[in-house]
């Protein structure tokens, strides 16, 4: 569909610049009659207009919108001025244009949830699915509220677990440059005025060390070489549910990261649940958008297999104690819910407990992961030390 940009005249007699898809010239007009505008002059491209190539919205800024509208909601503004005021006093360009196509869809007769799907790329099925229920009971000043509260809470989960790796990568990819920095340069020309003395006996640590170097040196163009290529070769196969099982499986056994991996996946899990089922979703749908939703592949293929069991008359504790993913504390949480009629309640009291979780880990992995690095520094710099240090020693006794 082709974008008009064009510039047109209010009531007021002020210019209005804009853009928008239009299927021809008389959907163009028929727009703009629609909200009192005069055209003066428009241009016709076949290229999609400078917003739309931004890039997507952040998460927290999509739930500062969401919020907003909901509050004029709440304050009586109707829906169509609530998007129109908040696009006029939105600083980001995305954000500006969004709004201002889900304003042009809602001129044309069409409900909110159905403008938004046009524009998927921005909503998740979580966040329409709620507006539509919104729309159908009425409070989608309620549902539209949940779903900002929602947008907030898993970037808090996102933002934990990259703190949480974040440190121990940083220090460790620090220790690997400056360890090659000193296979490569410095240790080398050291070596050289070593071996150029003419020591007749080389204490073995030395004999270690010039080894060492050696093979770095030689060798390090295909060390980087395969690590290139593991990279390449995680981004293909990532993409592809079968093996991004796989790559999943894998990070969950490793120290450390599989624990905050799998503590920030229940998390997830369990803000999508409690946020669905409160919001009146049945059980089966909402497995049914979590596992559109849920990218690591062994809660995901786990939620399948859940909804498979209750589908075929099996309790909901019956159905997650089959899956080795889940532990006795959850399964406990589970059936008391299930009893009481109160999973949303139980969903959220787990959600919570897993955001504790890994927010603890955030604050502990430094004080775990630094010894253990800083011992494995020590490590490498006294071998480093007890190399360069034997044959200057000999040296300085020889001179004496």
């Amino acid at each position: 569909m082709p974008v008009y940009l064009y510039e047109a005249l209010d009531t007021s007699g002020n210019i209005v610049k804009d853009n928008g898809d239009f299927i021809d010239l008389n959907d163009l007009y028929q727009f703009l009659r629609q909200n009192n505008l005069t055209l003066v002059k428009y241009k016709k491209t076949l290229f999609s207009s400078p917003a739309r190539r931004l890039s997507g919205i952040k998460r927290i800024v999509l739930a500062e919108v969401l919020k907003n509208i909901s509050l004029l909601l709440k304050g009586g503004v109707p829906l169509r001025q609530a998007l129109e005021d908040i696009q006029k006093s939105h600083t980001t360009p995305t954000v500006k244009w969004l709004l201002g196509e889900l304003c042009k869809s809602l001129d044309k007769g069409n409900l909110l949830s159905d403008a938004i799907k046009v524009h998927e790329k921005y909503f998740s099925n979580i966040i329409i699915t709620l507006i539509i229920i919104g729309e159908e009971t009425g409070n989608l000043d309620k549902t539209l509220e949940d779903a900002s509260k929602h947008l907030e809470r898993i970037e808090e989960i996102v933002s934990s677990t990259k703190s949480a790796m974040l440190y121990p990568s940083f220090v460790f990819f620090a220790m690997i440059g400056a360890l090659a920095f000193w296979m490569l340069y410095v240790l080398p020309k050291i070596l050289d005025l070593i071996t150029a003395m003419g020591l007749k006996e080389i204490p073995l640590a030395t004999k270690i060390l010039i080894k060492s170097v050696d093979i770095f040196q030689k060798g390090w163009p295909y060390f980087l070489a395969f690590i290139v290529g593991l990279v390449v070769f995680y981004i293909v196969t990532s993409k592809k549910e079968d093996y991004k099982y796989y790559w999943d499986v894998l990070f969950t056994k490793l120290p450390f990261i599989g624990t905050i991996l799998r503590s920030s996946q229940l998390a997830f899990f369990f803000e999508y649940s409690s946020l669905l089922t409160r919001s009146g979703i049945n059980i089966i749908r909402t497995f049914d958008l979590m596992g559109e939703s849920i990218k690591y592949q062994i809660l995901k293929r786990g939620i399948l297999k859940i909804k498979t069991n209750v589908m075929s008359g099996s309790s909901l504790y019956d159905s997650f104690k089959k899956i080795p993913f889940f532990e006795p504390f959850i399964l406990r949480m589970i059936s008391v819910g299930e009893q009481t009629g109160n999973l949303p309640g139980q969903f959220s009291i787990l959600a919570e407990y897993y955001m504790k979780q890994v927010d603890k880990l955030v604050s502990t992995i430094s004080k775990v992961i630094e010894p253990l690095l800083l011992a494995f520094a020590g490590i490498i710099f006294m071998v480093i030390a007890l190399g360069l240090l034997g044959p200057i020693y000999e040296i300085m006794t020889k001179i004496q």
